[in-house]
């Protein structure tokens, strides 16, 4: 029998194969705790990136909504995960057959996901997750304007995350994952890391990175990505910084800036979140976790 400390001997070199690229909402709650945040994002453009990963000018169109999300701590091992997104997409002087319309908009609710995360091992600077989502598929897809609110595929990802926590002051954590999509959307991998640094008393700043890859093993292309919003086979690569402040033991909130790198078939804008998070837990003994925001793949409901 290989003893705790020699599985994570083993298991440390694996660290360095991830790309260096988030998480969050990759974290593993206690037993009894419970995790409610809501997200409110904002993006506003006038170019997409095209199948070379070029700008391409399109109409101009705001992407905006809220993520609803809810995690529990259900057993030591097992922690529950809900997220619910309403979507708003707003078009101006959009080109369609019949000529263009001034405006055009959409406010629906975007894929509903149910999560499941699996402690696999820990130790008191470790944690070694695997995690499994699953979209509901409960999406608005428009094709006659191109306004989706989500995929609405009922896509499967599953996912393996690790967390290490030095102290309070600094931690950081890495996922490698793999999203099974349907209706002829290609596959994708996604990976990421983050690290969180303790800057003066409750305030945080959270720094992380996302990788986006289409296997592009379905349909080729999209049928029109002129506007970015949820098209088959996109790729990206996004930063993004965060502040993060404690208000108390189980009150927090956030403000993010999220900026593009590279992409394809995908939006060219950055974007603006804010949030709160609310800890409950019967334990006397949670600690606070490294991440309180919402990653793009979950803000955009394809994490």
């Amino acid at each position: 029998m290989i003893s705790s400390n020699k599985k994570f001997n083993l298991l440390f070199p694996m660290l360095f194969l991830f790309p260096m690229v988030t998480f969050s909402q990759h974290l593993f709650l206690e037993k009894k705790e419970i995790r409610l945040s809501t997200v409110f994002f904002y993006g506003s453009y006038e170019s997409v990136f095209d199948m070379d990963g070029e700008r391409k000018l399109s109409p101009k169109t705001t992407h905006a909504g809220m993520n609803l999300n809810v995690a529990a701590g259900f057993h030591s091992r097992w922690n529950g995960m809900f997220t619910l997104p309403i979507i708003y997409n707003a078009v101006d002087g959009y080109n369609d057959p019949g000529g263009i319309s001034t405006e055009k908009k959409i406010v629906k609710q975007g894929d509903l996901e149910l999560g499941l995360k699996y402690l696999v091992l820990s130790n008191e600077k470790w944690k070694y997750c695997i995690t499994a989502w699953q979209s509901l598929g409960t999406a608005k897809r428009d094709d006659s304007t191109f306004l989706h609110t989500g995929y609405a595929d009922y896509n499967s990802r599953i996912y393996f995350d690790v967390n290490y926590k030095k102290s309070l002051k600094w931690s950081s954590g890495m996922y490698l994952g793999f999203n099974k999509r349907n209706k002829s959307n290609s596959d994708e991998v996604h990976a990421g890391i983050t690290a969180s640094f303790l800057i003066h008393k409750n305030l945080f700043f959270d720094a992380r990175g996302e990788l986006n890859y289409s296997l592009e093993n379905q349909s080729k292309k999209p049928i029109n990505y002129e506007l970015g919003l949820f098209h088959n086979n996109a790729r990206w690569i996004l930063a993004t910084g965060s502040f993060r402040y404690e208000i108390a033991k189980r009150l927090g909130g956030f403000v993010s800036y999220t900026v593009p790198i590279r992409g394809q078939y995908v939006y060219n804008t950055e974007i603006i979140s804010v949030g709160i998070t609310l800890k409950l837990s019967k334990s006397a003994n949670v600690e606070s976790n490294t991440d309180s925001t919402t990653s793009y793949f979950q803000r955009n409901n394809i994490n």
